[in-house]
């Protein structure tokens, strides 16, 4: 029956070069039966040094659905381990709807989870996860083989090798799966996964056809570093933690101070950057004789500034941008440390299950920072600004990051950026672009408009002018250039309640400006310009 399926959706329409024009009307039907002498006795092999002698085998395959998928609902699922603990699973639709396009989905965190790609699989393409070689509850630890001893293994496999080999198995499964490559082969992912999709650029440029990297968490050992700071200024000035009503206190003065400054009153700042609210010189919330969380202490304000103004080391010189105003403090500043800020010490840069964070003064926290980026920056920092190797095989790249991102430091994105332009001079942006959101939290979510396709829902999206994948799709495989993408606020941020707000994203250094007239809420009425 699988051969008369085949046979039947593919008559007359043979599959098209890559590029070539019918590309999205590809609905291709396997060629062998998903079971395990069928696509299970698939022989496999990695590009690893012969002298490594690692093996990949094939543990499990198996058939599945996906309840009211809009495109595809049943597929075929390989699970594959590559020495010596990557876990690919490969997730491949069954019933004649493959689109032709291969799409990997990065993880988040230190990964250490593999599942099915739904997301990806339920729009028509193959989907493949890895969770880059240890198990979730390893945390950070798996960087370490014993105390003082890095597990240099692990740790590369988790930078860059598990993903490329999401390529090299994936690949080779779709070959022999459906009878031909794949004419598309795709990046997908934010934080952990952006940086995922920038080092496949960098190191990796002929595995994928084009990557979409969204907050990456490049400059991974910098903006780890910071993580800990906003601990290092509460401890070292306070002793304790600042009460979370007291941080989202001061983040709100700071929008009602900056939200303005862009012409439109929104509840959002557009351009952080330019805001330099001081809580300490605000007397509306800052008193001497302040003893509950509805005002702050000088000693808090100042504090809070620190945590905004930056890392810095003992000669105040700043060595990585801070949160931004406007952005919730909670997650770095909370009542404890952000897990991976002090696991990344323990088992990465001193190699110390016992290292204690508190140790850190403003005295030593420069050589801590030169430390861990000495320690983690030669193996996952992935801040290498020459993507002309990916360039020249024809890659595009779309990056982007919300403004308030409560994580990872969206400077770095735009010093990564900026970097890239002065490294390779002009014509970037003819294969690499940069949004940034604002408003926009980690990922999504936030005050601002933070819904533009990068997250798939139950529907196929609807286009590339508001998806920013299919945005990707249309510039590799069309050549057409994106231009704004219309991002979308649902009241509560749940798409069931409805639209609250919408605005168009512009490619960096672009920003969007309101024309006069009009709604402040529709789209329509802003335009993408570039200011001095």
């Amino acid at each position: 029956m699988w051969r008369e399926r085949r046979k039947r959706r593919r008559c007359g329409h043979p599959p098209p070069s890559s590029g070539g024009p019918g590309i999205g009307d590809l609905a291709i039907a396997p060629a062998i039966p998903c079971t395990p002498e069928g696509i299970g006795s698939t022989a496999l092999t990695t590009d690893d040094p012969p002298e490594k002698n690692f093996k990949a085998t094939i543990l499990e395959v198996s058939t599945g659905t996906i309840p009211d998928a809009p495109v595809t609902s049943e597929y075929c699922l390989v699970k594959v381990k590559v020495d010596p603990a990557i876990n690919i699973w490969v997730t491949m639709p069954s019933d004649g709807t493959w689109n032709g396009r291969f799409r990997s989905e990065g993880g988040g965190g230190y990964a250490g989870q593999v599942a099915v790609a739904t997301d990806s699989v339920k729009q028509g393409f193959v989907g493949v996860q890895t969770d880059t070689g240890h198990p979730s509850s390893a945390g950070g630890s798996f960087g370490m083989l014993e105390p003082g001893v890095p597990n240099t293994q692990l740790q590369e496999d988790f930078a860059h090798r598990s993903e490329h080999l999401m390529a090299v198995i994936g690949k080779q499964l779709v070959k022999a799966y459906y009878g031909q490559d794949p004419v598309r082969s795709y990046w997908f992912g934010c934080s952990t996964g952006g940086r995922q999709g920038l080092m496949m650029a960098q190191r990796y440029p002929d595995d994928y056809d084009a990557i979409l990297a969204g907050a990456p968490a490049i400059h991974w050992d910098r903006f780890q570093a910071y993580q800990i700071w906003p601990q290092v200024v509460m401890h070292n000035d306070l002793g304790a933690p600042i009460p979370t009503a007291k941080l989202d206190l001061a983040t709100a003065r700071a929008v009602e101070s900056c939200d303005a400054a862009d012409g439109v009153v929104d509840k959002v700042i557009d351009d952080p950057r330019k805001c330099t609210y001081d809580p300490a010189l605000d007397n509306t919330i800052t008193r001497p004789d302040c003893t509950d969380n509805s005002c702050l202490t000088p000693a808090e304000a100042v504090a809070i500034k620190k945590i905004w103004d930056g890392a810095r080391n003992i000669e105040g010189e700043l060595l990585w941008p801070g949160l931004e105003r406007g952005t919730p403090l909670g997650a770095l500043a909370g009542a404890t440390p952000f897990s991976i800020a002090v696991e990344q010490p323990k088992y990465w840069v001193y190699l110390d299950p016992d290292w204690d964070w508190k140790t850190l003064t403003y005295a030593n926290y420069g050589q801590f920072f030169t430390d861990t980026v000495n320690a983690v920056g030669p193996v996952i920092a992935t801040d290498n600004p020459d993507l002309s190797a990916f360039k020249s095989r024809g890659g595009k790249l779309i990056m982007y990051h919300g403004w308030a991102d409560t994580l990872i430091m969206p400077q770095g994105t735009i010093r990564y950026y900026d970097n890239v332009r002065k490294t390779m001079g002009e014509g970037v942006d003819d294969f690499a672009v940069l949004y940034m959101v604002p408003g926009m939290g980690h990922c999504s979510g936030g005050d601002g408009p933070n819904q533009f396709g990068q997250r798939a829902s139950g529907s196929v999206p609807q286009d590339a002018k508001h998806d920013i994948f299919r945005a990707l799709m249309d510039w590799s495989e069309k050549d057409q250039k994106p231009a704004e993408i219309i991002a979308t606020k649902f009241v509560g941020n749940v798409v069931a309640n409805g639209i609250e707000r919408t605005r168009p994203l512009c490619q960096y250094p672009a920003v969007a400006r309101y024309v006069g007239t009009g709604s402040t809420d529709d789209a329509a009425n802003f335009r993408c310009v570039v200011e001095d």
